[in-house]
């Protein structure tokens, strides 16, 4: 216990709390909202290969004989690859076109 007390007296706190200010970082809202859309930008990129490579390894299956598995892992793979562009249509479909992430036409 008195091996501590003198390591943290031997540690000037005072001067290393007196460096380190804490200044508080606004964020702009118009950063955060480019960010965020480049952010889901990403996920959705990732869920369209996701979703190619399974519906790819669903065809396999079903070349391999197993056809219950490989017809569930293309429709998987249809709908996790297709997600962005179902979400961008029932945003439309429910009057919310103007989200922050855009797909582009289809």
């Amino acid at each position: 216990m008195t091996q501590h007390v003198a390591i943290l007296r031997c540690m000037n706190f005072s001067l290393m709390a007196a460096s380190m200010r804490i200044v508080p970082v606004f964020a702009q809202v118009g950063g955060l909202v480019d960010g965020t859309s480049k952010a889901m930008g990403i996920v959705m990129l990732i869920g369209f290969i996701f979703g190619t490579i399974c519906v790819v390894s669903g065809g396999f299956a079903i070349r391999r004989g197993d056809t219950d598995s490989g017809k569930l892992s293309i429709i998987g793979g249809l709908i996790i690859a297709g997600a962005p562009a179902i979400v961008k249509a029932l945003f439309t479909a429910f009057g919310l076109g103007g989200s922050t992430v855009d797909i582009g036409a289809f």
